[in-house]
């Protein structure tokens, strides 16, 4: 039951964060704001985890840090990496497709669900059967009424894009349970949040952009968003299973929902309170 309550607010978090990125990014180049909220969020792990590192200050809360080796390190920093390419292909794809299909895709997280299963022998029961159809039939119906391409070819280009996405989260984040029991909940929180924020910096400088000046406000925001999120998800690794947190999670899609009808005024059509009543009804079957 902790553990649930640990993926609920984490997804709190991140479902807010998803539903505010269409104000973070309305007059800012996307990856510039994904880099600048890196940094934000770097600098906050990185002093956290020195704090700790000295004082033990999280301790009490978090429990004692793992003696970790090099070998373990690297390993996390390589899936730290691997992750970073899902961010990548997630943005690359709403530089240019529609959201309404990248966005639904890249989340239903089937990479996940088969790593957790064939590869951390997590058993897959009847109900995770039901709870995955519940789940594809309610972000078809949560979207479907924003499907609108100009030709297959940017169909395809969309899919693919999402699907690639969809296949490094899923996989790194099924993954992460290794580093956070290797590493603890801070300094991996700090090592995924550099790796991407790098990862990001190298993309910025191959495509040349000049440097813009971007209202810090809502980068602030969704730094804040992000740290909080993480640190929840993170904690949720030592008490949830895998299959656990990834459909639990999918409460996110219905709170982002509900957060831009919040933001921005967006109207809930029936179909889209039918597809929330699936995915909540996914997330009961699995609790």
């Amino acid at each position: 039951m902790l553990g649930f309550l640990y993926i609920l607010f984490s997804s709190a978090f991140y479902g807010f964060s998803n539903a505010y990125w269409k104000k973070a990014i309305q007059d800012a180049p996307f990856l510039q704001v994904i880099f600048s909220r890196g940094l934000y969020t770097t600098s906050f792990f990185g002093l956290c985890y020195f704090a700790d590192f000295q004082w033990g200050i999280f301790t009490p809360w978090l429990g004692e840090r793992p003696v970790f080796t090099a070998v373990e390190l690297a390993m996390s920093s390589g899936l730290c990496f691997f992750s970073s390419f899902g961010l990548y292909f997630f943005v690359r794809s709403l530089k240019t497709e529609e959201v309404s299909l990248v966005a639904p895709i890249s989340s239903i997280n089937l990479f996940g669900i088969l790593t957790a299963v064939l590869f951390l022998g997590e058993a897959w029961g009847i109900a995770y059967s039901i709870a995955s159809i519940c789940v594809v039939g309610g972000v078809f119906l949560l979207f479907q009424s924003d499907w609108h391409f100009s030709s297959i070819s940017s169909f395809l280009k969309a899919l693919g894009g999402s699907i690639l996405a969809s296949f490094f989260w899923g996989v790194s984040y099924a993954l992460f349970k290794y580093p956070v029991a290797w590493l603890g909940v801070i300094p991996f929180s700090f090592l995924l949040e550099l790796c991407v924020t790098l990862c990001v910096g190298v993309f910025l400088l191959f495509q040349k952009q000049k440097w813009q000046q971007i209202p810090q406000a809502p980068i602030r925001i969704l730094a804040l968003c992000i740290m909080l999120g993480s640190i929840l998800l993170n904690i949720a690794y030592k008490t949830a299973s895998i299959t656990q947190i990834i459909f639990v999670s999918k409460s996110q899609l219905v709170l982002t929902m509900i957060f831009g009808q919040i933001l921005y005024r967006e109207k809930l059509k029936a179909l889209k309170l039918l597809g929330i009543a699936l995915l909540l009804l996914s997330i009961y079957i699995v609790v």
